[in-house]
């Protein structure tokens, strides 16, 4: 019953655009049965509780002023089996503003009938509105609240707890109206702007997406033209950002903008398993302008290219693949968009980071690195850090500057977002706790007084309804001033001792599996000797080397099966490149004697020359003697033959590995299968049968000779006898 019923509030708030309102009444709606509704649907949790349910469709001003009327729009739902009469809704607010953060939680979280204090503990006299004389199960209906803000009671400055309290009496069970549903928000009163300091609030605004594009430019799906496209995913980023350029600290991938720079000059694009020509070249260019006219003002950080997962990659061996997608994405940052970036910044998966990666990170130049608050609590546990946004972090390589996302901010950025009742109701505890992290701090009298507001992962699905006016609070807000992350890093870290958090088997687990990696390092290995023979590698190396940054990703790590579709198509285009450069020899080779000359014919289909070496080996390797041949240089699309020494050991014909070599002996490609043969061991063995014919000859005469004489001796003395 509970999920059904939770499911008609959804399916009522899909409705609401659609209701008739009549002037002067309430509009009514009858819902579906609740027994027809799916039970897998679910409440988004920034709605109301209690089985009258409160549907918020706008809250106005978010900051009211002394002057202002707060105005509160929504509808209320019977979501119970029962037939409710006497329908209303009243306002309620707590007695005194919220002093602590964890307060603003706990009002937040708090069930219909709360155990101990009421948060929202003052009923506010002439609010209430009646909605409906009886609701019936499944019906909806419509409410308005004005009250100016003078006649709320606010008293001192601060953030205040408000709640609709919905109010009725279920037919045959109650006999006095009580409490059958609850919405709370809130609702921050700064009367005079004298009243509070300013909190710095950085706003990090990271623009990344899903690489998966191929060695030769080809995007294996749709999702990044869908994402540039009006309305997609990266266009609302970059347009929220641009109206707000000068609150947002653009943090973006490399690889991104190359992409769209790419797209922008037509493209190629995988569907239905087929390669097509895509047809988003408009959409990419008017983003890529977008982002770059924003940026250009406003400066961007870059991060290391594709957001490699430098901790897969370093536990993996591949710790020089992390420096080159740090020390590449600068350079091609700002080729795409037509300035220089201002600097590198890593964003830890998870807000956590292992000590090994960082090392590694800091060795390359990353200046800072984004981590969550919680990554590093104070060595202090009773030590309050709000409003410390950096620390240090101490390296192989010299510190680096830890920036702290906060926790609390990015839980409410990453709340479900559905619905405009829930975008009111996180854009109220957004306010509410900034304000009063910063009373908190000014009656602490803290240095640190600032917080960084970020989502929780790079490849994050910002809504404007929510962002927009957050981003214009954060300039209007008397507790708020924005501040860039260049200024924040450049601020004297806080005296604070912290600890950096522990780096566990959970967090090694969400990292790109270590089989995958296996199969980037083996990749690596191929791509470093497919260049090593080429005379001039330009133009081969770089397409490669960045398709197996881009198959590195931390993205693939929500998405494992198209990170893998994609490594799978640089490794088959790899071995399509290398076996371009490949050994024709086969057959059977005969030698004249047990020494010799095996013929060996390479071509080069490749475009350039190149220059390889080739090694002879016997399958068993004891039964060939043979010297590897060095510098053989091949022009593009020929072919060269060479003769290699060789000594066979045994008469038995022998299998032989014809390998190309490297310029420092290492394995090339595939290796040809010859068979080599030495006519000497047959010559050898017909000398022996000649000398054993010979040997036998011989002893058959001395056979007859001997017997002759023994004949004749045999003669002679039967002769004297007689």
């Amino acid at each position: 019953m509970i999920r059904a019923a939770l499911a008609l509030l959804l399916a009522a708030s899909a409705t609401l655009a659609a209701l008739p309102s009549a002037a002067g009444a309430p509009a009514v709606t009858t819902l579906p049965a609740l027994t027809t509704l799916p039970a897998v649907m679910t409440l988004p949790a920034a709605e109301s509780l209690g089985p009258l349910r409160v549907v918020l469709e706008s809250l106005a001003p978010a900051i009211p002023g002394p002057k202002a009327t707060l105005r509160i729009k929504g509808r209320i739902i019977n979501t119970s089996r029962e037939t409710i009469d006497d329908v209303g809704v009243r306002l309620r607010r707590s007695s005194s503003p919220i002093k602590q953060r964890a307060d603003v939680v706990a009002a937040a979280d708090t069930p219909l009938t709360a155990d101990g204090r009421e948060p929202t503990d003052v009923p506010l006299p002439g609010t209430r509105v009646l909605v409906a004389d009886r609701l019936a199960p499944g019906e909806l209906r419509a409410f308005t609240i004005r009250i100016p803000v003078s006649a709320i009671g606010f008293t001192d400055p601060g953030s205040y707890a408000v709640a609709l309290e919905v109010q009725g009496r279920a037919v045959g069970v109650d006999e006095f109206d009580s409490r059958k549903g609850m919405l709370r928000t809130f609702v921050p009163w700064f009367p005079d702007e004298d009243d509070i300091e300013p909190l710095s609030l950085a706003w990090l605004w990271p623009l990344a997406s899903w690489p998966a594009v191929t060695s030769e430019g080809v995007l294996l799906d749709d999702q990044l033209p869908t994402e540039l496209a009006p309305g997609g995913r990266l266009e609302r980023l970059a347009s929220i950002g641009q109206r707000h350029q000068a609150t947002v600290s653009w943090i973006v991938d490399p690889s991104l903008v190359q992409t769209a720079e790419q797209m922008t000059r037509g493209y190629q694009v995988v569907r239905d398993g087929s390669i097509v020509v895509g047809d988003g070249d408009e959409d990419a260019s008017q983003w890529l302008d977008q982002v770059g006219q924003s940026t250009r003002v406003a400066g961007v950080a870059t991060l290391p290219y594709a957001d490699v997962d430098a901790s897969a990659l370093t536990r993996g061996g591949l710790s020089t693949d992390v420096v080159r997608a740090v020390t590449r994405g600068p350079r091609i940052a700002s080729a795409a968009l037509g300035d220089p970036t201002d600097g590198e910044v890593f964003w830890a998966p998870f807000g956590r980071l292992d000590q090994p990666t960082l090392n590694v990170l800091a060795s390359s130049g990353v200046r800072a690195v984004v981590l969550s608050a919680d990554a590093m609590p104070s060595t202090n546990e009773q030590e309050v850090v709000d409003g410390q946004a950096t620390a240090a972090l101490p390296t192989d390589s010299g510190a680096v500057t830890a920036v702290l996302t906060d926790p609390g901010l990015t839980r409410i950025l990453s709340q479900p977002q559905r619905t405009p009742g829930e975008v009111i109701v996180a854009r109220q505890q957004f306010l509410a706790e900034t304000a009063t992290v910063a009373q908190s701090l000014q009656e602490s009298k803290a240095t640190g007084r600032a917080l960084v507001a970020a989502p929780a992962s790079v490849r994050w699905d910002g809504v404007a309804s929510l962002l927009s006016p957050l981003l214009r609070a954060t300039r209007s807000a008397p507790w708020l001033q924005p501040i860039t992350l260049d200024a924040l890093v450049d601020e004297p870290l806080p005296s604070t001792n912290r600890r950096r958090g522990g780096y566990g088997e959970k967090a090694k687990e969400d990292e790109l599996a270590r089989a995958y990696v296996g199969r980037i390092a083996r990749a690596s290995e191929d791509l470093s000797a497919f260049t090593s023979i080429i005379d001039n590698p330009t133009g081969v190396t770089e397409p490669f080397s960045e398709a197996l940054l881009r198959a590195s990703s931390a993205g693939w790590r929500s998405q494992p099966q198209t990170g893998s579709d994609l490594l799978t198509t640089i490794e088959d285009s790899l071995n399509e490149e290398t076996a371009l450069v490949r050994v024709l020899s086969e057959g059977t080779i005969t030698l004249s004697g047990d020494s010799g000359k095996v013929p060996v014919t390479i071509t080069n289909d490749l475009d350039r020359s190149v220059t390889v070496g080739v090694a002879l080996q016997g399958r068993p390797a004891l039964r060939l003697d043979s010297t590897p041949t060095q510098g053989i240089p091949i022009e593009a699309g020929k072919m060269a033959s060479i003769d290699l020494d060789a000594r066979v050991i045994g008469g038995e014909p022998l299998t032989v590995a014809v390998q190309l070599l490297g310029p420092d002996g290492e394995v090339y490609g595939k290796p040809a299968l010859i068979t080599v043969t030495s006519t000497a061991y047959a010559r050898a063995a017909a000398w022996v049968v000649a000398a054993a014919f010979v040997a036998i000859v011989i002893f058959v005469i001395v056979g007859v000779i001997r017997r002759i004489r023994n004949a004749h001796r045999d003669s002679v003395a039967k002769a004297s006898d007689t």
